[in-house]
């Protein structure tokens, strides 16, 4: 089997689909020139260390990781937690020259150069400032500014940029967390805020940005984010159960808030948890009824808080806004997306909400530069109109109406964007998760309504011969256009939690002779008339299983693994559906394929206080129910009996009390190789373990080894771009980079620029 590993390390894959799309589309013949493939990025470097790995007790268990570990060290955005990149003293008429874009490398926004010491800002700002409206763009900016590298070089001021798509929020620009993501979504710098964790794991320590503002021009200081804790995190009428990734994972307890002094402020933990701020833990301004919120804007929500506002203008809010109490008020009135005029230090503002159209204006207040000191964002603002339908939109983008979005494109249609590039004078740009699998079926370890069904599920070697059934290369070929990586469920080779070839590609190859042989020597050897194995238990009845997968991509995808299987005697019904998840749980659908939602936040196991393999209880069925084990089945021989406090199935259906194979007594009933149980534990010790510690890798390699080998999680391909990864971008839209994570707009679309101010409105 080919090695592909998706458009990161292998353009060669892009390549190939664009002969496929040129042979498959007709119309224009003007084709973006293509960068040559690129070759896997070596580490920074290499550290051979011994590792010890926890042990399971059980027969049929992992084997312990290698003793020999090579370990990713973190590289210059890693090492940003505490400040800013280092930045280099000011020279005079310095310009800056945008490094080489590297074919399958992620954009690296972190800046180390010369440091501004002179300021630009927008002209339309400049007028304001000589109407007396602003104050200069040196007091806007706060002492302690950023500084963004952009990938094609420095920008013009002006013009709009239009999305057009059946909606969603306006996360990519605006992600306002206290750190931000890397074009590569793992790696992590200051943004709001600073961040240095003890050497015991325990303690964060926060501080301010100094002179930072919101969009307002009101400080942003150490109110508010004293508001944001006291007022909304630990409010217990707006949040009954704080999330998990502010429990602390061994006692329970709700992380410790304290303000130090005016720049500083901490959150204690009562044993190590060296995660907190490694992924998606939302530290950012939005303070609901699910999320804890870093900081918040106190002086603007205080008029909406029962503690802070007259109980009549708070009844009489509720009222307005007909909702049914004061949670309610404050979750529509704290909500980025749709409250005009919330003051945010965010590059754009909300400033007009309608059903049909969104209108966002840049921040005059913003803290980022780019490397010559013109205050960001370049562009004026945005306008993000909603249309009826998914199809609509991506016609209004392909005819030129949409300045860079991937909401809405797949990969099935690619042939068309293409035959429309040059009427709507555009490029398109394929951004890849580093994440397992974006088409994978999760398999739920725990269904047992029908006992044969559950002990087939649960057996090891069946699964495996069911991946060795699947032609994925065929199937990448036929659906993907042959963009993405045909392999396990298990992370980048550019991440450091990469278990090697051997498991990544284990049993991936086409062998249904193999499959076949695997499935005699379980015992399934007898056939009806059309040639599908029959039952175990003596019924003569067909062994039949049932998938459901989302409409589109997956769908297709399962019709032809449909086949593959039944070439090998196992008959599977597809059910194609909108929302496949509404159904997946145990008891209820058993396995299921969604568009890319298996291919986020793998890549990492340490992501969050949730998983996508091996949690602590977070979830529901983001992967084959692992997560829900912990808090529905007990460990031991009588975890799965339906008896208070034991396993509660989530559906009201008939459960059987005989579970098969037999799981050992020191985990679940659903768990017959140990393996879950084994990440779980494995997984929350790592929360106590340094990011880079070849202790945590070791445990990251082994889970997703685990993966590679059990096949939990079905996988067919990964690092394809599915869901919100295929871009279309105006040829005049410049700073958008040809390698990103797979984001609806990307993370930093404050560098985004017209070609000489001028936008495509009116075109």
């Amino acid at each position: 089997m080919k090695r592909r590993f998706g458009i990161l390390n292998s353009m060669l894959a892009v390549a190939a689909a664009i002969i496929l799309i040129a042979a498959l589309a007709c119309g224009d013949d003007e084709v973006a020139e293509e960068p040559e493939a690129a070759q896997v990025v070596a580490p920074a470097a290499t550290v051979e260390t011994a590792v010890k790995v926890a042990d399971p007790k059980a027969t049929a268990v992992p084997a312990k990781a290698a003793s020999q570990i090579a370990i990713v060290q973190p590289t210059t955005a890693a090492v940003a937690a505490a400040g800013d990149a280092p930045l280099k003293a000011a020279e005079a008429a310095y310009k800056y020259v945008a490094p080489v874009q590297v074919p399958g490398v992620y954009w690296d926004y972190i800046y180390t150069g010369p440091t501004p010491s002179k300021f630009n800002e927008n002209p339309r700002f400049a007028e304001m400032v000589k109407q007396g409206k602003l104050p200069p763009v040196e007091e806007r900016l706060p002492e302690e500014f950023k500084v963004n590298q952009p990938p094609h070089g420095i920008g013009t001021y002006g013009g709009t940029w239009r999305i057009t798509s059946t909606g969603g929020d306006l996360w990519g620009p605006n992600r306002m967390y206290w750190h931000k993501k890397n074009a590569d979504a793992v790696l992590k710098g200051a943004h709001v805020g600073f961040d240095e964790i003890s050497d015991d794991g325990r303690v964060y320590t926060f501080r301010l940005r100094k002179g930072l503002k919101f969009s307002d021009g009101e400080p942003l200081d150490m109110e508010d984010i004293r508001f944001a804790w006291e007022d909304a995190n630990f409010n217990k009428t707006l949040i009954e159960s704080p999330p998990n990734d502010f429990i602390d994972a061994v006692t329970g307890n709700t992380v410790s808030f304290a303000v130090i002094d005016d720049m500083h402020w901490t959150l204690t933990y009562d044993t190590p948890n060296f995660i907190l701020m490694e992924g998606e833990v939302r530290p950012g301004m939005r303070c609901t009824a699910w999320t804890f919120c870093f900081y918040a804007p106190s002086h603007y929500l205080k008029k909406w808080h029962e503690d802070y506002a007259d109980p009549a203008d708070i009844k009489k809010m509720i009222e307005e806004n007909e909702v049914g109490d004061w949670k309610q008020l404050w979750g529509l009135i704290n909500n980025l997306q749709t409250q005009v005029g919330m003051p945010m230090p965010a590059p754009f503002v909300l400033s007009s909400k309608s059903e049909t159209l969104s209108i966002w204006e840049s921040n005059p207040y913003f803290f980022v530069v780019d490397p010559e000191g013109n205050q960001l964002p370049y562009v004026d603002g945005i306008k993000k109109v909603k249309v009826e339908s998914r199809e609509v939109g991506v016609f209004r983008a392909m005819a030129g109406e949409t300045d860079l979005s991937a909401r809405g494109t797949v990969h099935a249609e690619i042939p068309l964007y293409r035959s429309n590039m040059g009427k709507g004078d555009f490029n398109i740009k394929i951004w890849p998760e580093t994440g397992p699998g974006d088409y994978t079926a999760a398999i739920g370890q725990t269904y047992n309504t029908d006992p044969e069904i559950g002990k087939w599920i649960r057996t090891t070697e069946f699964r495996q011969a069911l991946s060795l059934a699947m032609d994925r290369e065929a199937i990448l070929d036929t659906i993907l256009l042959g963009i993405g990586t045909p392999k396990n469920w298990v992370a980048h080779p550019s991440t450091p939690y990469y278990p090697g070839d051997k498991w990544a590609f284990h049993n991936t190859e086409y062998d249904p002779d193999k499959a076949n042989e695997i499935l005699d020597s379980l015992g399934l050897t007898e056939r009806d008339s059309e040639g599908f194995r029959l039952r175990s238990d003596g019924s003569g009845e067909r062994l039949s299983f049932t998938h459901v997968s989302q409409m589109g991509a997956a769908a297709d995808i399962m019709e032809l693994e449909t086949d593959y299987f039944a070439d090998v005697g196992i008959y599977m019904k597809n059910k194609p559906m909108n929302s496949p998840w509404s159904l997946s749980s145990p008891g209820i659908e058993y396995m299921d394929m969604w568009i890319g939602h298996f291919g986020f936040y793998g890549a990492n196991p340490w992501f969050a206080g949730w998983s996508r393999c091996c949690s602590n209880g977070a979830g529901d069925n983001w992967t084959p129910d692992i997560n829900q084990l912990p808090t529905s089945m007990k460990r031991g021989p009588d975890g799965a009996k339906i008896t208070e406090g034991g396993y509660t199935p989530k559906c009201e259906c008939p459960v059987s009390d005989i579970w098969l194979p037999k799981a050992p007594d020191n985990t679940y009933p659903a768990d017959p190789t140990g393996t879950i149980a084994w990440m779980q534990d494995n997984w929350v010790d790592g929360w106590g373990l340094a990011q880079y510690s070849p202790e945590r890798i070791a445990i990251g390699k082994e889970i997703h080894r685990i993966h590679g080998e059990q096949k939990f999680m079905l996988s067919v391909a990964a690092h394809t771009g599915a869901m919100i990864g295929l871009v279309l971008n105006k040829n005049n839209f410049m700073n958008a980079p040809e390698t990103h994570m797979g984001s609806q707009e990307g993370f930093y679309g404050e560098l985004y620029y017209f070609v000489d101010g001028k936008d495509n409105i009116g075109d």
